[in-house]
């Protein structure tokens, strides 16, 4: 009896070993396919690379705002079934990982990728492509848009650069308006609310508020970009965050003088600010 076992407990050695070398042959292929693929992977140790199609400064940024908005993206919902057959993705076999879902929605929104490249570069079809793209859209939307960015005065005055502190010490915020270009819309009504005299071209506009010290801490809705800056600051929400005694700063554009006035605002327009617009 024994002398039948050592023949088979060799062999089942042997095919051990030979299953542990695949294995590991398999785990390398892997590793190395993962570098070649256009993913987040193959840029893990080159932080200009990550910067150029997501934004973020580092691999660790990106990192880290993954993991803070992972527990919540595993249960988001697809905005782009109809109503009857909506589902949630954490139902659904991923055909691809979440953390590359992000990743090929920062390239499409940093460096610009067309949907039809993102095909090519993610394995992937165009109307997928498209669902994920919207889905993180919504999702990112809704997550990012619940965080209070408005300071404090007290917080706004303790960064304070000491130049503003010295000419314009009650500043609480700078403002200016920015247009995003859009296509050109197929309806007449909508291509005119949205064609700006001042890009010559099609676009949505927003409020961007910059404290002192260069930290965004106001962002409002898109606008269509017909509307002045006037105007869009008066919707925006912008003017019920401000306080008796704060000071606004903003160019020669922003006829607001009399909207600040109500609430004990001052508007300062300083000479530098008179002549660019800074956020264009």
């Amino acid at each position: 009896m024994d002398t039948d076992e050592c023949p088979l407990q060799f062999e089942l050695k042997k095919k051990t070993e030979e299953l542990k070398a695949k294995t590991e042959q398999c785990e390398n292929l892997q590793k190395q396919l993962d570098i070649e693929r256009f993913g987040i992977n193959r840029f893990s140790t080159d932080d200009s690379l990550i910067n150029f199609y997501t934004g973020f400064p580092t691999y660790l940024a990106f990192i880290t705002f993954f993991k803070c908005v992972q527990p919540v993206a595993n249960n988001m919902q697809s905005a782009y079934y109809k109503a009857s057959d909506t589902v949630s993705l954490a139902g659904r076999k991923r055909s691809m990982l979440l953390i590359e879902e992000l990743f090929m929605f920062l390239c499409r929104l940093r460096a610009r990728l067309l949907e039809q490249d993102l095909t090519v570069r993610f394995n992937s079809n165009l109307s997928s492509v498209s669902r994920k793209i919207i889905t993180w859209a919504n999702f990112l939307y809704f997550t990012l848009g619940s965080i209070p960015l408005w300071l404090p005065r007290t917080e706004i005055q303790r960064l304070m650069p000491e130049e503003f502190k010295k000419l314009y010490p009650n500043t609480r915020v700078i403002i200016d308006c920015t247009e995003i270009r859009i296509q050109k819309p197929s309806s007449l009504v909508f291509n005119s609310q949205s064609y700006s005299n001042y890009k010559g071209a099609n676009t949505f506009k927003c409020l961007l508020g910059v404290a002192p010290h260069g930290t965004i801490t106001f962002i409002s809705s898109l606008y269509t970009g017909c509307m002045s800056d006037v105007e869009i600051t008066r919707l925006s929400g912008l003017l019920d965050l401000l306080e008796p005694g704060d000071d606004v700063m903003a160019d020669k554009g922003f006829t607001i003088k009399k909207l600040l006035s109500e609430r004990n605002v001052t508007l300062n327009i300083p000479h530098f600010l008179s002549s660019k617009r800074q956020f264009n």
